[in-house]
C-alpha cells in the first residue's frame, strides 16, 4: 500500500515537471498574457529624451533697424538660448509682472510655431509645477523677444499676448546675437506693399530664384522587401512569427497580427500601422503622451532631419481621450507641404494614455543621384502671383463665358482666381516652400510654390506659372 502511494507521488511530481517544462517550450504564447509590452511603455515614458530637437519653432523672424528677415534654419542656436530665457521666466513666474497686452515690440526676434503648442509640455519638461503658468499662458504659438528691453518676454498663445517682466530674465546675450546677424546675406523683404487700394499687412519676400525641380525619393521602397520585413520585425517583435503577410493588387505590403495589429507600406512609401490590441487608459496628460510619441519615434525609424512638432490635437477613439501629434520637416531650408488631396503628412502619431495607437509616416529625401538635374530657376515675384490671382467682377464674367468654350475642366479650374479683394488685408504669411503632390509613386518631384495664408484659407500657387495648385 505504502509502495503504491510512493509511486503515485512520484508520478504526480513527474507530471508536474513535464507541465512546467512544456509551458516554457510551447505553451508560452507570444505576449498574449505578457505585461512586458506595457512595462516597456511605462519605462519609456519616464525616460529622459531630448524633446527640444523636435519641440522647436518652424521659423525665426528678426526685425531690427530697417532690416527684416525670416530664418528656417538655426545655425546660431537662437532657440537654445531662448529656452534658457523661457525657463528663467517660468521659474520666477510668481514674482514677475504678468500682463496681457496688444502692444508689440517695434524691434523683435520672434520664434514662430506652426500651431498652438500646449505650454504644459514646456513646463513639465522644465519641471515647473506651476498651474498658474498653465492657466495663464495656456499655449505657445509665438515667443517674442524685445530687442530693446532685456528683462521681458512676450508669449502669444493664439488668442492673447502675455508679457512677462522680471529681473530674473536677461535676453541680452540673445538680442546681441540676433543684432549681429549679417542681414545682407539673408532673404530680403518689402513692407506695406499695395495691390490696388489694399495694403498687405505683412512683409513680402523678394526672392527671385529657387531650386526647381527638386527630385526626391521616398524613405521607404515597397520593393525593398528585406528592409520592410526588418521594419515589421522591429514593430511586431516577439509576435512577428505569428504575423500574416500579404501583397495587395495595388502593390501594398500588409502585415496582420490577429486582426489587432496591422502594418501597411503602400507603393508611395507611406507606412501606416494601427494597434487595436491595447486597452487604452485615460488620464495621461499631454506631456506624458508627447514623450511617449517622441520615444517611440526615436526608437522606430527615428525623426526626419530638421523635423519639428507641427501640431497637437485632442482625439477621441472609442470613447478614449488622447492626442494626435503631427510632425513636419524642412527640406533645403524651406518648409515641405503635402497635398491634402491624399491627406498625407510627414509623421502623425496618435497616443492614448501612454500607448501608441496609430502611426503614419511619409518622408521624402533628396535624391542625391539627380542633383545635376536640379538648378536655380527664376520664380515669379510673390506680389505678381497674388495680383494675378485676385478675383474681380470682370474676371468672374470672363470665366463664365469661357466655360462654354473650354472642354478641359482642368483648364477652367486653372483660370479661376481664388483671392477675393477683401482678403488682401487678411494675408498674414507669404513664403516659398516645396510642395509634394504625393499622388504618383514614380513622379517623385517637389514643386517650388508660393504659399499665401489668410485668416481663413491657405493658397498654394505654382511659383513658376503663378497658377493655383491647391486651396485649403
Amino acid at each position: 500500500m505504502l509502495k503504491n502511494k510512493i509511486k503515485n507521488i512520484i508520478l504526480l511530481v513527474v507530471v508536474l515537471i513535464c507541465i512546467y517544462l512544456s509551458s516554457n517550450v510551447w505553451l508560452q504564447l507570444p505576449e498574449f498574457f505578457s505585461t512586458n509590452v506595457n512595462d516597456n511603455r511605462d519605462r519609456e515614458v519616464t525616460t529622459e529624451v531630448d524633446i527640444w530637437k523636435v519641440l522647436r519653432p518652424v521659423k525665426n523672424i528678426i526685425k531690427y533697424d530697417n532690416n527684416y528677415t525670416v530664418l528656417y534654419s538655426d545655425n546660431r542656436g537662437l532657440w537654445q538660448k531662448a529656452l534658457i530665457i523661457i525657463n528663467n521666466a517660468f521659474t520666477d513666474f510668481a514674482n514677475s509682472n504678468i500682463t496681457e497686452t496688444a502692444a508689440f515690440p517695434a524691434e523683435y526676434l520672434k520664434f514662430d510655431f506652426n500651431a498652438n503648442i500646449p505650454v504644459e509640455i514646456f513646463t513639465s519638461h522644465m519641471e515647473k509645477e506651476n498651474e498658474n503658468i498653465n492657466n495663464t499662458v495656456k499655449n505657445i504659438k509665438n515667443v517674442i523677444i524685445d530687442l530693446k528691453n532685456d528683462n521681458s518676454i512676450y508669449i502669444y498663445n493664439g488668442e492673447n499676448t502675455v508679457k512677462i517682466v522680471s529681473d530674473k530674465i536677461s535676453t541680452k546675450e540673445l538680442t546681441d546675437l540676433a543684432k549681429s546677424l549679417n542681414f545682407d546675406s539673408k532673404i530680403k523683404y518689402s513692407s506695406e506693399q499695395k495691390i490696388g487700394d489694399e495694403t498687405i499687412q505683412v512683409p513680402v519676400p523678394l526672392e527671385e530664384t529657387a531650386l526647381n525641380p527638386v527630385f526626391v525619393q521616398s524613405e521607404l521602397d515597397v520593393f525593398d522587401i528585406d528592409r520592410i520585413n526588418e521594419i515589421a520585425k522591429n514593430y511586431f517583435r516577439n509576435d512577428y512569427d505569428y504575423v500574416r503577410k500579404s501583397v495587395e493588387v495595388s502593390g501594398n505590403l500588409v502585415y496582420v497580427y490577429r486582426t489587432e495589429k496591422i502594418l501597411k507600406v503602400n507603393e508611395e512609401g507611406l507606412l501606416d500601422f494601427y494597434d487595436a490590441s491595447i486597452e487604452p487608459e485615460n488620464g495621461s496628460g499631454v506631456y506624458k503622451s508627447f514623450v511617449s510619441a517622441v520615444n517611440f519615434t526615436e526608437e522606430f525609424l527615428g525623426f526626419p532631419e530638421n523635423g519639428y512638432l507641427s501640431s497637437v490635437e485632442n482625439i477621441l477613439i472609442e470613447g478614449n481621450e488622447g492626442y494626435r501629434f503631427t510632425f513636419s520637416y524642412n527640406i533645403l531650408e524651406r518648409p515641405i507641404l503635402f497635398s491634402k488631396v491624399r491627406a498625407n503628412s510627414a509623421l502623425q502619431v496618435d497616443v492614448i494614455g501612454n500607448n501608441i495607437i496609430s502611426y503614419k509616416r511619409f518622408i521624402r529625401k533628396i535624391d542625391d543621384e539627380q542633383m545635376d538635374k536640379m538648378a536655380q530657376t527664376q520664380v515669379l515675384p510673390a506680389l505678381e502671383v497674388i495680383s494675378r490671382n485676385i478675383d474681380t467682377p470682370s474676371d468672374i464674367s470672363s470665366n463664365e463665358e469661357n466655360k462654354v468654350d473650354v472642354e478641359n475642366t482642368d483648364e477652367v479650374i486653372s483660370q479661376l482666381k481664388p483671392i477675393k479683394p477683401e482678403m488682401i488685408k487678411e494675408i498674414n504669411n507669404i513664403y516659398l516652400g516645396y510642395f509634394d503632390l504625393s499622388r504618383i509613386s514614380k513622379e517623385q518631384v517637389l514643386r517650388v510654390v508660393w504659399v499665401v495664408e489668410t485668416n481663413e484659407k491657405t493658397f498654394i500657387f505654382n511659383a513658376i506659372s503663378g497658377l493655383l495648385i491647391e486651396e485649403w
